[in-house]
C-alpha cells in the first residue's frame, strides 16, 4: 500500500522595515489510513500598531480551532465524501471569521483586515480557499500560480488596463479588492485538483512573492532534497534574498512536498497541530 507524507518548511520574519509582524501561519498535519493529510495556511494582517496582528491571528486561532474540533468526526462519518463536507465547512468558518475580525474592528474604532489563503491536501486531492493579495504556487516540471491577485493593480492587468511591469511598481499595488474582515458580503475564490506524485506547493505572503521572481522560487525549491531540513534550508535561502531586496512587509512562507512509500502497516486516523504560529513566536522550521 502506497502511503503519502510530507517535507515542509515554514517561516515568517518581520522584515526590514516594520515594526510588528501581521502575519500568522499555521501548519496542521495529521495522519491516516492513504498516510499524511494537511492544512497549510498563510494570513497577512492590516491594520494599525498591533490590530493587524490581531485579525490574521483570529484567523490562525479559528482554523486551528476547527481541526482540533471537528475533522475527526468528518472523517470518521463522511470519509468518502469527507472533501466536500470540509469545502463547505471551510466556507462557513470563513463568513463567521469575517464576522468576528469586522466586530473587532467596530470594538477598537478601526479598518481591520487579513488575507487568508490555504491550503488543504487530503489523500490525492488538494483545495484551496483565498481572499487576498497571498499566493499558493504548484511545482513540479513547471511553477503554477494556483490563485488569483485580489488588489487593484491585478484587476487593472486582468482587464488590459495595465501590463505587469507597470503593476509591479504602481503605488496603487497594495490595494486589496477583497480582504477578511472588511464587508459583509465576502467573496471567497476556491480551487480543487488532483495530486500528482511529485508535486510541491508553497504558500507566501505578498512580501515574499513580490520580491522574487518565479523562476527563482522554482529553482531554489525544485532542486532541493525533499527533507524538512533541506525544503527549510530553500525558504531560508529565498528569504534572505528577499531581505537583500528591501523586504518593506513582513515576510511569510510555507513550502510542502510530497513523497509517495510502501507502507503495509494499517495506523488509526492520528490528527495532530504541528505548528499552530503566532507571530513574532515562531522563526522557522
Amino acid at each position: 500500500m502506497l502511503k503519502r507524507s510530507f517535507a515542509i518548511g515554514a517561516l515568517t520574519d518581520i522584515g526590514n522595515v516594520k515594526k510588528t509582524n501581521q502575519d500568522n501561519i499555521l501548519v496542521k498535519v495529521g495522519d491516516g489510513r492513504n498516510g499524511e493529510f494537511g492544512l497549510f495556511l498563510v494570513a497577512d494582517g492590516m491594520g494599525g500598531l498591533t490590530a493587524g496582528e490581531v485579525a490574521s491571528g483570529i484567523i490562525v486561532n479559528e482554523f486551528s480551532l476547527w481541526w482540533d474540533q471537528r475533522l475527526s468526526d468528518i472523517f470518521q462519518q463522511e470519509e468518502d465524501s469527507a472533501l466536500s463536507v470540509i469545502s463547505d465547512e471551510f466556507d462557513r468558518l470563513i463568513r463567521e471569521i469575517n464576522q468576528k475580525i469586522i466586530y473587532f474592528g467596530f470594538s477598537i474604532n478601526a479598518r481591520v483586515g487579513s488575507t487568508l489563503t490555504m491550503l488543504f491536501i487530503y489523500r490525492d486531492k488538494y483545495l484551496i480557499k483565498h481572499i487576498g493579495d497571498s499566493r499558493i504556487y504548484r511545482l513540479n516540471s513547471s511553477i503554477t500560480k494556483l490563485t488569483e491577485d485580489h488588489s487593484w493593480v491585478a484587476q487593472q492587468v486582468r482587464e488590459g488596463k495595465m501590463n505587469q511591469e507597470e503593476a509591479k511598481n504602481h503605488p496603487k499595488r497594495n490595494i486589496l479588492t477583497r480582504c477578511v474582515g472588511v464587508m459583509e458580503d465576502l467573496e471567497i475564490f476556491d480551487a480543487c485538483g488532483e495530486i500528482s506524485s511529485d508535486d510541491g506547493f508553497l504558500v507566501c505572503s505578498d512580501g515574499f512573492h513580490n520580491y522574487l521572481d518565479e523562476d527563482e522560487i522554482y529553482n531554489s525549491l525544485s532542486s532541493c532534497e525533499k527533507a524538512d531540513a533541506e525544503v527549510q534550508k530553500a525558504l531560508g535561502g529565498l528569504l534572505e534574498k528577499v531581505k537583500l531586496r528591501g523586504a518593506a512587509d513582513n515576510v511569510s512562507a510555507v513550502a510542502v512536498y510530497q513523497h509517495l512509500h510502501k507502507d503495509r502497516s494499517d495506523r488509526i486516523l492520528s490528527i495532530k497541530g504541528i505548528i499552530n504560529k503566532i507571530a513574532n513566536s515562531f522563526n522557522g522550521w
